[in-house]
Order: structure tokens, then C-alpha cells, then sequence
């Protein structure tokens, strides 16, 4: 939900169109304090971080003896109200879709009450610059310029700092596959454009991106007047061009491009919208929702462009490991290539088991081939594997909740049976083998509750939430506790709308939406212990 243009004060308003106007990803004395990469030139791929005099944290000997805390930011702690408002409209702590204000000072302040908790670990949302509202932090602009609503540079290095100091570890929320929605397709400001593979007439064929905003409104680069500072469009067409490498489905199978026809010229996927998720192509290529570009991530320019924003970013905040939003609509060949160098450069750094986790939101067979070196459906029971190095090392395991969801939810313990069903399929179809360790390690993340669901309690009992607390933290891999649970907040309805995203300080957002007779758990400071 947006909001409606009376509801931004005027000095928003301002603020928008200064921030807008000076913003960029090469190092300006205007954008520093909030800038990891300190190259000053505008060439993308030659982007890169520092920090002077600094002793890097060292990884954790075995992320599975860990418990991990996850958090929105925006949704945590308010340490600093002056940055609220800092870069665009869309706070109002009244209503559950807009930004209330969290940042990376809230929460540095906020850490000995998680480290109270028993987690040695806290999984904080994507940090980059997103536009109006957008406190979930998934539509970006830039890669290298953190959201100026979060914090500073010093601030986040103040977090990882303290974070350090507490024997604790940050792993932070990446996104690659998507930006904003910067682009429509032509023919398609306001309508769902069809997915499109290459194309024999000019009709047919994929289409050509459009921006929303005037011409004056676009950033200047060496690619001309754009959207984005650093991944330009270009809609010049090549009759001959393929796709590079296979894409995967969610069967494991994999499919090459035995077409022609396509943008290769361009840093984002011209294909249309995102409708089917089972077809192999268009789960890969689609822009998900209608609503977020879709970067063209198979191709060696952008993978060049990422990776080094990828390597300043744990250069300039030593930051612990990566948690990978959407990787199952993200080409193979781009884990293949962005995986071995980002392990290579943290280890150049101390850090020599950075992790790099996966949302598996997906098929057991589909995320087999991005987990370890990866297997496709023709490799289980094998010791033959995907080409190339080992991508992921766990992920976010749908299954085994699902599971567990749908026996406390409805009250038939028999589904639980699928825990260990899952388990062994798992085994014969994923490489868990981890070339900075050497060695097999089984680290997917279990949970009951996470920003994208229901929580389960608000649809069970407190008890039945305890008895998953229970199995996620003694099932293998790695127990994943989301922030509210401790606290036993419940409020019903979708985390996706905001309602099961709720903040531990004190809130209105929440006061209209009781859940016990005393109203609502949400709506008191849920920090104090007293």
C-alpha cells in the first residue's frame, strides 16, 4: 500500500527530491556516510569497500551450533527518530504498511536482549536504499548505498562491532534477482504483460522497457539517462543472442535456450511478467509480482557488477554471512560464479566460513541444485554433481514447517510423519559437502514462524508453539526464531500485509486488533522486563 500524497508533509515532500536528485552509488562527499563502496569513478564492476585499520571478525567454527534471531529492522527499535524521514515519505506508526522508524542504532542498542535470549546470531532485513515506504526493504536502487532511514555506514559498523564484542554474528538479508519498479513494459504501463521467450516477429518477441519517471527525473551514467545508478536497460535487439548456461525447475530438470533473440545489451530480463512458477524459463527470467525488474544475472557484466558490490559490503561493515532472498528465481549460473568468489574474499578477510544461506521456498529437488556443488534430477544417489563449484550452503527449509504447520494447525499429528519422510528424500538428493570447512555439514535453517507467514500461534495456542519451538531445536540444521515469538505476540492475518510483522516497542499500529481480552501484546514496549 501506498500512501496517498496528503498524508507526506511537505518537508517529505523536499527531502524526496534532494535525495532523489543527489543520490549514486560511485563515493561523493554527499552520499559517503552511507556509501560501503569508496571508489569514486561510476564504473560498477570496479567498486570496492574498506575500513581503515580494522580487525575483521572471524566466521563461527560451525554455524549449526548456533540459533539465529530474525528481525525486520524497520519493525525492531527506533534508536534514532531524526532519520525517519530521511530519504522519502511513508512513516506513520499508525498503520501496520508504513515505516515506524527501526534502525541500526535501535538496534545495536537492543542486542544484549537478544544475546538474553540463548541466539548468538540476529538475520536483519536488506539495508539498501528502497524507495517510498518499503520499510521490508526488498525493492531496491542501489547496492551499495544503504537505506539512510536505517543508518549510517558508522552505525551499521557499530552494530556489527557490538554484535562482535556480545560473541554474536550478522547476517544480512541480500537480494540480487530484483530491484524496484523503476520499468513497465511497453504496451503494459497498467497491465500484466505475458511472459515472452525471444520471438520470431517484432510483435512477438520480448519486449522493450519503458521508464516511469520523465527523462529529467533519470540519473546521468555512461549508459545515458536511467532508472538506476549502476544496471542500465538497453533495448537494442540481437536477432542471434541466447541465453548463457541452463536454468533449472522445480523438478531439478534443467532446460538450455535452443532459441535466438533477446537484449543482451541490457542489465535487466525483458521477458515479461512472472505467472508461472513451474515453468523453467519463466520462474528464472519473469519479473515477480509485475511489480520488481528482473536483473539479467546470467550474464558475466552483471554477475561482475554484483560480485563487487558483494565484496565491498563485507569489506567496509564485516558482516558475518548472507541470508539470499529468492534464489529460485535466480539462474544457476550466477550462484556458480557469485558463491566461490564471495567465499574467496571473505576468507582473504579471516572470515573463512562466511555463510551463504538460501530462501527455499521451493521444491526439494530445485533447491538441491543450488545447495552444496548441486545436483539436478538425473544426479540423486550419486556422486555426480552440477558443474562448476558449490553455491549455497543451507537454506530456509519450507518442508519440514509445512509439515509441522499443518499438524498443529489442524490437530492431526500423523502429518507430522512427513518430518522424517522429508529428511531422508533430502539425503539422496542434495550435496551438503562445504569447501571452507571440507567437509559434509547439514546447516538448513528450521522455524515455526518467519516475516512472510502466518504466525502459528495466532492460528493454534501457545502450546502448540512451544512443541514446534521443541522440534526446530533438536531437528538437524539450524533453529531460526522470529523477532515476537518470545514474546508471544499473535496477532492473526498474513506477515506479507503487515499484520504478523509487528514491532517490540511500544505501538499504535497494532492497538485496534486485540488478541486477548487485555488487547494486544504488540502495542506495549515488549523490551521491558520488569
Amino acid at each position: 500500500m501506498m500512501p496517498s500524497s496528503s498524508k507526506i508533509p511537505f518537508p517529505s515532500v523536499l527531502l524526496l527530491m534532494i535525495a532523489r536528485s543527489a543520490a549514486g552509488a560511485p563515493r561523493t562527499a554527499e552520499n559517503e556516510r552511507w556509501n560501503v563502496n569508496f571508489e569514486t569513478r561510476h564504473s560498477p564492476s570496479e567498486y570496492y569497500g574498506e575500513w581503515a585499520d580494522h580487525t575483521y571478525h572471524p566466521s563461527p567454527p560451525d554455524w549449526r551450533a548456533l540459533s539465529i534471531y530474525q528481525l525486520l529492522t524497520d519493525r525492531f527499535a527506533d534508536g534514532d527518530p531524526s532519520n525517519n524521514e530521511a530519504f522519502a515519505g511513508g512513516f506513520d506508526v499508525r498503520d501496520m504498511t508504513y515505516r515506524h522508524g527501526g534502525d541500526f542504532v535501535g538496534l545495536t542498542q537492543k542486542l544484549p536482549y537478544i544475546k538474553g535470549l540463548g541466539c548468538q546470531a540476529i538475520w536483519i532485513s536488506p539495508i539498501f536504499q528502497n524507495g517510498e515506504n518499503m520499510y521490508h526493504q526488498y525493492a531496491m536502487h542501489d547496492f551499495t548505498l544503504l537505506d539512510r532511514r536505517l543508518g549510517t555506514l558508522e552505525e551499521l559498523r557499530d552494530l556489527t562491532t557490538s554484535a562482535h564484542r556480545l560473541g554474536m554474528y550478522v547476517i544480512v538479508d541480500v537480494v540480487m534477482n530484483h530491484m524496484d519498479n523503476e520499468f513497465y513494459f511497453q504496451g503494459h504501463q497498467f497491465s500484466q504483460a505475458e511472459f515472452r521467450l525471444h520471438g520470431s516477429t517484432e510483435q512477438q518477441r520480448e519486449y522493450e522497457y519503458i521508464p516511469r519517471r520523465a527523462e529529467a527525473e533519470l540519473f546521468d551514467t555512461p549508459a545515458g539517462k536511467q532508472p538506476y545508478m549502476d544496471f542500465w536497460f538497453n533495448n537494442t535487439w540481437d536477432p542471434q543472442a541466447q541465453y548463457e548456461g541452463k536454468v533449472y525447475g522445480q523438478w531439478g530438470e534443467s532446460a538450455w535456450d535452443n532459441g535466438h533473440g533477446t537484449y543482451p545489451g541490457s542489465d535487466f530480463h525483458h521477458n515479461g511478467d512472472l505467472k508461472d512458477y513451474f515453468e523453467p524459463w519463466e520462474i528464472n527470467l519473469g519479473k515477480i509480482y509485475g511489480t520488481m525488474d528482473d536483473l539479467r544475472l546470467e550474464s558475466p557484466r552483471v554477475q561482475e557488477k554484483y560480485i563487487a558490490m558483494t565484496k565491498a559490503l563485507i569489506a567496509s561493515t564485516d558482516v558475518d554471512g548472507f541470508r539470499v532472498d529468492t534464489p529460485m528465481q535466480v539462474p544457476l549460473s550466477f550462484f556458480k560464479a557469485w558463491a566461490p568468489a564471495v567465499r574467496d574474499f571473505a576468507k582473504s578477510l579471516g572470515k573463512d566460513r562466511f555463510g551463504m544461506f538460501g530462501e527455499f521456498y521451493v521444491t526439494p529437488a530445485r533447491y538441491a541444485t543450488m545447495t552444496g556443488r548441486g545436483r539436478d534430477n538425473t544426479m540423486y544417489g550419486t556422486e555426480k554433481f552440477i558443474e562448476g563449484e558449490a553455491t549455497l550452503k543451507g537454506g530456509i527449509v519450507y518442508s519440514y514447517y509445512w509439515y509441522t504447520f499443518t499438524a498443529v494447525v489442524y490437530g492431526q499429528a500423523e502429518l507430522a510423519d512427513g518430518l522424517p519422510l522429508a529428511y531422508e528424500e533430502e539425503a539422496g538428493m542434495m550435496d551438503i559437502f562445504d569447501p571452507m570447512s571440507n567437509r559434509s555439514e547439514y546447516s538448513m535453517w528450521n522455524f515455526c514462524n518467519n516475516h512472510d507467514n502466518w504466525r502459528m500461534q495466532s492460528m493454534t495456542g501457545t502450546a502448540q508453539m512451544r512443541m514446534c519451538l521443541a522440534v526446530i531445536s533438536f531437528w538437524p540444521g539450524v533453529p531460526l526464531h522470529y523477532a515476537g515469538d518470545e514474546q508471544d505476540l499473535n496477532t492473526p492475518g498474513s506477515a506479507l500485509d503487515g499484520w504478523a510483522r509487528e514491532e517490540l516497542s511500544v505501538s499504535m499500529a497494532w492497538r485496534a486488533v486485540r488478541t486477548t481480552p487485555e488487547g494486544n501484546p504488540a502495542d506495549r514496549d515488549n523490551f521491558d522486563m520488569t
